[in-house]
């Protein structure tokens, strides 16, 4: 049960318990962390457990010793059959210690995590909810964890308002929209010379799923390149990419923090091209340095996107659209000057401490 908070207004420390599909690099991936490592620093004691052999050697090195991870069942496998991936999900469900909370991620993670409250008696349940349903497009069984088990959550917690919407229309009765935070935040501010940006340089952090939009980006600097000769690409990514253009590119791979931050502040535009996000950090890091926005509409963004104040706003999946934008910016001094310099104080109003506030008081009134 959880326990109340003391006279100083402090949550005593809980014994709290994330399940996830895998901690391997990604967006999903890197806001669970910075979760628990926040809460661990509040006192809490913190363990994630994690399909055995799915843990990234550089996420673990971010956990550090203050989180235990706990690795169950066997290695997940590509095209893993959903009889292997029930019996996976039920040794997640038995590695998880008792304690005060378990909380589900990914979706396939939340069955996981009714198994573990009803085996561990009185441990409340919680859904850190990070997906979108498109996501699982083509995967009845992920969809329909999505769409059913909700309502058997004491409390979820969102990445987004529009998050937050999707998951109640699911039926769950009890959703608090947590947000992420800017990890790292002494390396992310503008540019002390906007002439350090170089003319022409427009940075798209992707990777090769389409939903992740990079062949949108593709397609919008070839149809731009064609008027903007001096234009140059650089492609950040977790994984290996097979990039396909006619315009000059430098492609990145998984390039450390500092370098990543750099990558922000010379660049003359950041464009994002996914087509759904739960939240969606790396616009957000692009306007903390001060770089003109181009992203499209992909809901969870609509955090901290203001069109034509700290952005240009697009539809996904529309690469003539998102060419106009990208021109824009390049080729209107006085607008990429407003939109640099609208995107550092939206970026100041994501602090990690507000959202584990935020977190924390979720867990303390679960229903």
């Amino acid at each position: 049960m959880v326990r109340p908070q003391t006279d100083l207004g402090l949550l005593v420390p809980m014994r709290l318990t994330f399940i996830v599909s895998s901690l391997q690099l990604s967006g999903g991936v890197h806001d669970l962390v910075g979760y628990a490592v926040h809460l661990a620093a509040r006192r809490h004691r913190v363990s994630i457990v994690v399909p055995r052999g799915a843990a990234d050697s550089s996420v673990l090195k971010r956990l550090a010793s203050t989180v235990e991870v706990i690795e169950a069942g066997d290695r997940v496998r590509p095209r893993m059959g959903y009889p292997a991936r029930a019996r996976l999900g039920l040794a997640l469900a038995h590695a998880v210690p008792p304690g005060e909370a378990v909380i589900a991620t990914h979706a396939p993670t939340a069955l996981s995590a009714l198994l573990a409250s009803r085996r561990n008696k009185g441990q409340r349940r919680f859904w850190f909810y990070q997906d979108y349903m498109e996501m699982f497009d083509g995967r009845p069984v992920e969809q329909a964890f999505i769409r059913f088990l909700p309502r058997f959550f004491e409390h979820i917690m969102a990445l987004s308002e529009s998050a937050a919407e999707e998951i109640r229309r699911c039926g769950a009765q009890r959703v608090t929209n947590v947000r992420v935070g800017i990890s790292d935040e002494e390396l992310f501010y503008p540019p002390s010379n906007p002439a350090q940006r170089v003319p022409g340089l427009a940075l798209c952090l992707s990777d090769m799923r389409p939903r992740k939009g990079l062949f949108d980006f593709l397609a919008a600097a070839d149809r731009l390149y064609l008027h903007e000769p001096n234009l140059r690409l650089a492609i950040v990514s977790k994984d290996e990419c097979q990039i396909e253009t006619r315009v000059p590119f430098d492609f990145y791979f998984r390039p450390p923090r500092p370098e990543l931050a750099d990558l922000y502040r010379h660049c003359s535009v950041f464009v994002s091209a996914s087509w759904w996000e739960s939240f969606g950090l790396p616009p957000l890091e692009a306007m903390a340095c001060g770089a003109p926005v181009v992203l499209t509409q992909s809901r969870g963004a609509s955090e901290y996107a203001r069109a034509g104040e700290n952005c240009l706003l697009v539809p996904p999946r529309d690469p003539p659209a998102l060419a106009d934008a990208i021109q824009r910016v390049l080729r209107d001094a006085a607008l990429a000057r407003r939109l640099s310099e609208a995107g550092p104080p939206t970026a100041r109003g994501f602090h990690w401490d507000d959202c584990v506030d935020r977190f924390e008081a979720a867990l303390l009134n679960p229903g």
